[in-house]
């Protein structure tokens, strides 16, 4: 198991993310959401989100299929994740 220590702008982000977005999961130094579209985004260790590579929305896709529903509302405040 993973631990990840946010940074204070990865925190703001995901803090401010409206209600419909999900914490899906992490890959190295990023925490992952999904829109309510569907689109996994990545949040960069400024905070910014940026598009998912292939390769972690398709890992990501494998996880949603197994657990459909899953992750946690991006309004969640922590400033660690472990998965």
């Amino acid at each position: 198991m993973e631990t990840l220590t946010l940074t204070d702008q990865q925190g703001l982000c995901i803090a401010e993310l409206p209600d419909d977005y999900r914490v899906i999961g992490i890959d190295h130094s990023a925490p992952f959401v999904r829109k309510p579209t569907g689109q996994v985004m990545r949040i960069g260790q400024d905070g910014n989100l940026t598009a998912a590579t292939t390769a972690a929305k398709d890992r990501f896709a494998g996880d949603q299929a197994r657990h459909p529903g899953g992750g946690v509302h991006a309004s969640t405040p922590y400033t660690s994740v472990v998965g």
